[in-house]
C-alpha cells in the first residue's frame, strides 16, 4: 500500500470504500491524506511533522493505511444511518478516544434523531461528539434572547432568582430553571436570571 490509496487520485481506496462521504475536502488536494496525518499524530500525542519524522524511512504508508482504514469501518459500523453532517466530524479524534468500546447502534442513532429534532441545539455536527462525552458545549444550546431575559429580569424585579440582591441588567445571566440535559428548553417559561457568582455557582454544581 502506498499513499495513493488515500491521496492524489479520484479512484483512490477512500472514495472505492466509500470513504470520503465522512470527510471534508478533495483526494486532489491531498486533503484526506492530511486529515489521516493529523488524526494518527494525535493518536500518537506528537505534532504531525514528528510523525512525519519518525516514519521518513518506512518502506510505505501501511501504518497510515490500515489505522485511517480502522477509523472509517468503525464509524460506519457504530453510526447506521449516514448523514452529510457527518463530513464535517473529527473521527480520528473521536476513535482515538472512545473506539475500543461498543456502543449500542440502534440506541445512538435515537439520541441522534431526537437532538437533530430538538431546536435548541443549534450545532447538528457536535451531536457526535456529545454522545461519547456529554458536553452540552459541543451542541451550542441555543441562548434565551435579550427579550425573555429582559422579561424575566422585570419580572423578578430586577432580583437575583436565587440570592435575591438587586443588580443591573447588564450584570445577570439568562440561567435555564429546568437544563437542557433533563428536557428544559429554551422557553420564558424556563427561564430564571441569576447574578454572575449564582450563575457560576449553579454551573459549578
Amino acid at each position: 500500500m502506498t499513499q495513493k490509496n488515500i491521496s492524489a487520485k479520484k479512484n483512490c481506496s477512500v472514495i472505492q470504500l466509500g470513504y470520503n462521504q465522512y470527510l471534508d475536502g478533495s483526494a486532489i488536494r491531498q486533503d484526506f491524506l492530511e486529515t489521516a496525518l493529523k488524526w494518527i499524530s494525535a493518536r500518537d500525542g506528537i505534532k504531525i511533522e514528528d510523525y512525519m519524522a519518525q516514519n521518513q524511512d518506512a518502506p510505505n504508508c501501511n501504518d497510515i493505511w490500515l489505522y485511517f482504514k480502522k477509523v472509517m469501518d468503525w464509524v460506519k459500523a457504530t453510526f447506521i444511518e449516514y448523514r452529510v453532517i457527518m463530513k464535517k466530524v473529527e473521527w480520528g479524534i473521536l476513535y482515538n478516544k472512545y473506539g475500543e468500546k461498543n456502543y449500542d447502534t440502534k440506541k445512538l442513532e435515537a439520541e441522534i434523531v431526537k437532538m437533530l429534532e430538538d431546536e435548541d441545539v443549534t450545532s447538528s455536527r457536535g451531536i457526535y461528539e456529545y454522545l461519547f462525552d456529554g458536553d452540552e458545549r459541543h451542541l451550542s444550546i441555543r441562548k434565551f434572547s435579550d427579550k425573555i431575559k429582559r422579561a424575566v429580569y422585570e419580572s423578578q424585579n430586577k432580583c437575583c432568582a436565587k440570592c435575591g440582591k438587586h443588580y443591573p441588567f447588564e450584570k445577570m445571566h439568562a440561567d435555564h430553571i429546568k437544563p437542557w440535559s433533563k428536557d428544559g428548553h429554551t422557553t420564558i417559561d424556563n427561564c430564571q436570571v441569576l447574578c454572575e457568582n449564582c450563575n457560576r455557582i449553579k454551573s459549578d454544581v
